[in-house]
């Protein structure tokens, strides 16, 4: 028969063992990367087969345990378009391989001049990502940092399982 006092040691060992294991998980997602990318988009209207060129600015923000994402969309001259942010969290941070999966459960498209036509990028993804996070709850998102400089400052970041990669400022704040 085991005694109340062992099986009390038992369990506070149990405890202690299960929140040193929550705590290192916690501890292992926490990310603290800043990314600015630029991109130039170009895409061919639909309607009438010009086409049509847009500039990008996507900010990633891994701080912790969340995550934000402001694409910034301009004209080619750089008037401002829309702004499309999404928001969430880090669900699993791979930091020996770079790859991150992000969980985006909120979702906001911002016009900032209704008078220009919105780039067919911004289009889809607010439609995709709205979509999945009113069907689903959430918008799953991977990324990985394909190469990085940190010297440099820059990186090179790599959208899975798409074939998109964007050229980068990188801050580590770890």
């Amino acid at each position: 028969m085991i005694k109340p006092f062992n099986v009390m040691i038992i369990s506070l060992l149990c405890l202690l063992l299960t929140a040193v294991i929550v705590y290192q998980h916690i501890k292992a997602t926490e990310v603290d990367i800043v990314l600015s990318c630029r991109n130039e988009l170009v895409a061919s209207n639909p309607k009438t087969n010009a086409i049509e060129h847009h500039l990008l600015i996507a900010d990633f923000a891994l701080q912790k345990r969340s995550a934000s994402i402001s694409y910034r969309y301009f004209t080619h001259e750089g008037i401002p378009i829309a702004t499309l942010h999404l928001k969430g969290d880090v669900l699993s941070a791979n930091k020996s391989k770079d790859i991150y999966i992000l969980n985006l459960v909120n979702s906001e498209l911002v016009r900032h001049n209704s008078d220009l036509a919105l780039p067919q990028h911004a289009s889809h993804l607010e439609a995709f990502a709205s979509r999945n996070i009113s069907k689903q709850g959430v918008h799953n998102l991977t990324i990985q940092l394909a190469s990085r400089n940190d010297k440099e400052h820059t990186a090179l970041l790599y959208f899975l399982p798409s074939t998109n990669i964007c050229a980068c400022s990188l801050v580590t704040m770890g």
